[in-house]
Parts: C-alpha cells; structure tokens; sequence
C-alpha cells in the first residue's frame, strides 16, 4: 500500500470518527414526491426539483429528440471543437426569460460562479462575499486571490457592512452574494445591496441558484421577487439543476461582459460543453414557465402550505429549515421522519455552523395536500 493510500484511510477513518461521514441516499425512481430510496418508498423532500420538471414529457421529449439528432456527447469545448444551435438557444433563452442582454451557458452552476469571477478579477480588484456563500463561490474567490485580487468577507446579509467596507477603498470592485440561500432559505437584501453598489462604482454579481424557477410570479427568480425592472445586478448566475430539473449553469449579464467570459473565463474555456441534449431540454424547461400553465403558481401554494402549518409566516422560499441544533439529534429526528415515510436530510456541520444543525425541507409544486400536511403533522410531534 502506497504512502497515498494510507494518507487516504487516515483521514476518512478521522473524518468518520468524528461522525462526518456521509453517504449518499441510491435512488430506484426519479426525484418525483413518492420515490423509491435506498429499496423502500418514501415522501422526498429533499429534493431541488422543485417545479417536477425533470419528469416533465416536454423536458423529457426534448432531450430524446435532440439524443437522435446530435449524440450522446458535445465532442469537447465549444470553443476548440465548435457548438450547436441548441447550445446558442439556451443562451438566448435565459437572456431573454431573465432579461438581460446575453447570457452564457456553462455545464454546471459550479463552473459558472468559479469561472466569472476568475476571469472578472484583475490585480486591483476588491471581492467582497457574503460569509455565507455557496461553496462554488468562495472557489472562485481563491481563483481570483491567486490572480492578486483582494477578497473580503462581508456579514451575512450586512448591507451597512458592504458600504462601509466600499467606502474604504476605490477602484475596482465585485459585491457577490447568493439571492436564496441554500441551506436556511433565505433572501439577500439585493436592492439594498443593488443601491450600494451604484452609489460606489461597484458590480454586483447574484448566485440565483435556488431563486431560478422559484421566486417571484413568473418563477424568474431574485430580481422579479424583489420587482427590479428597470435595474438588475450586473450578473445573475441561474442554474438550470434546481428547478428547471436538468444541469448546467447561465451566466447573464450584458453583452461585453458575455464576450469576455467566452474567452476567458477557464471553466469555459477549457471544459466540455453541455450535452446538445441538456441544452434542448433546458430550453423545453423555461418555456414551461412562460406557458400559462406553469407550475410556479403550485410551487407558490404548496410553499404557503406548509410553512404556514411550521409558523414560517410570509415564507418565499422553497427552501424550509427546520432548526435542531445539537447534530445527534438532528440526525435522529431524520431518521424518526424517515421511519414515518418521509425522507428529509439531517443538514448538519461543516454545511452549517457546529451546533446549528437543521432538517432542510424542500417543496416541490409536484407535492400534494395530504403529503405536506402529513409531514407538518409528523415535524410538529418531533
């Protein structure tokens, strides 16, 4: 045994001993509110499907008809081996559904966050990041530092605190912040935080993950919650693996910015394409929510639902923490959900502070009635 497989052991078995070991749950089904986990049946929800739009025939069909047409593969990067007509739809289809002059598309959400601000980030660029950003940002922070970027970390939410630290110094500067957090499902002060940034000269770049599909009428997430018609961040970051149920990142912004990603920004460059596929199915997923029957008003309803029966009042989000603290009972709260037919993870350190654990609800518009009341009334005798 090599010197690397034995360093490989050490470290799982102490991150085992230390009772942070996960494992993840195999599915039998797709990630529908009845499916079939590790062998049994259970009610998810903890899924970011939250539009049942991976199982949606549109989405599905699209896919198969583009599979025939183009392939199973992209053939490399776009850039190096050329792209499809599909991949240039996708992106005028988020721009357009977003409202932003151009938009472009990466394979994963990861590859997007990583990839701007690597390639935005200059020698005298000040970063300031939430303290709590999605992980793919606080990567593509240290891709920037070791361009000589400065990064600084602002307080959660602490719009006082982005003004404060601005005003220390001119020049170049990207505010970046998640829209919808992930993990306690809340929103960022963006027009608070928009304000700022025209005031001081700065960009404001929004991770609208989990706002993508889920936040406001029409599901075009952070910008239409907030009503910012006339003025919107600089870039938005819309995944299309949470509520448009497939993969893959967009990038909007506007039309300079979008050329020199395509250029530079190295998870681009550098990286397979997207499928011709995911991209056709992509498209096929956005125009469901321009469609008058689109399920974001069923996501809206079953969000209510269930957090009005948790006392969440006014809740946006799709996104439902239910705070525990202590991991062990966290964890055994979980497993008490999953014995009563309801599959909800245990969220628990280092995804969230020590002693912050929470089981992190997900709706899905897909959820019935007797589904989330039946989970209400299971959380409520916990």
């Amino acid at each position: 045994m090599s010197w690397l497989d034995n360093a490989a052991r050490q470290h799982s078995e102490d991150w085992r001993s230390q009772g942070l070991e996960r494992t993840p749950a195999i599915f039998g089904t797709g990630q529908t509110p009845v499916a079939t986990i590790d062998g049994h049946e259970y009610v998810l929800f903890s899924s970011s499907n939250y539009l049942g739009l991976a199982e949606h025939p549109a989405v599905t069909e699209a896919a198969s008809d583009a599979l025939n047409q183009f392939g199973a593969g992209s053939g490399g990067s776009r850039l190096t081996t050329g792209t499809t007509k599909l991949h240039t739809q996708v992106e005028r289809d988020f721009a357009r559904f977003l409202g932003y002059d151009d938009a472009v598309f990466f394979s994963a959400g990861f590859m997007a966050n990583a990839g701007v601000l690597q390639a935005l980030a200059g020698s005298d660029t000040l970063i300031l990041s939430d303290e709590r950003n999605h992980a793919s940002i606080i990567d593509g922070c240290r891709l920037a530092k070791a361009q000589g970027a400065t990064v600084r970390v602002y307080r959660h939410c602490d719009p006082a605190h982005v003004d404060e630290l601005l005003r220390q110094r001119s020049g170049e500067a990207i505010v970046v912040t998640d829209g919808l957090f992930s993990m306690d499902g809340t929103l960022a002060p963006v027009p608070e935080l928009l304000t700022i940034c025209r005031a001081r000269g700065a960009a404001l770049m929004v991770d609208d993950a989990h706002g993508t599909g889920t936040l406001g009428a029409r599901g075009r997430g952070i910008t239409e919650h907030f009503s910012l018609i006339d003025e919107h961040p600089d870039i938005l970051v819309a995944t299309s693996s949470k509520a448009l149920g497939v993969e893959g990142g967009a990038v909007a912004t506007s039309a300079p910015v979008a050329a020199l990603l395509r250029q530079k920004a190295r998870t681009f460059v550098y990286s397979t394409s997207s499928t011709p596929a995911t991209c056709a199915a992509v498209s096929a997923a956005i125009s469901m929510l321009e469609r008058q029957d689109s399920p974001v008003p069923a996501l809206h309803r079953n969000i209510r639902r269930l957090a009005g029966h948790l006392g969440m009042g006014d809740w946006a989000s799709p996104i439902i923490p239910v705070p525990i603290g202590d991991e062990t009972k966290a964890v055994n709260a979980s497993a008490t959900l999953r014995e009563a037919g309801y599959f909800v993870p245990a969220i628990r350190w280092p995804t969230v502070p020590r002693g912050a654990a929470m089981l992190r609800v997900t709706v899905m518009a897909t959820h019935t009635f007797e589904q989330i009341d039946g989970l209400a009334d299971v959380i409520s005798r916990l």
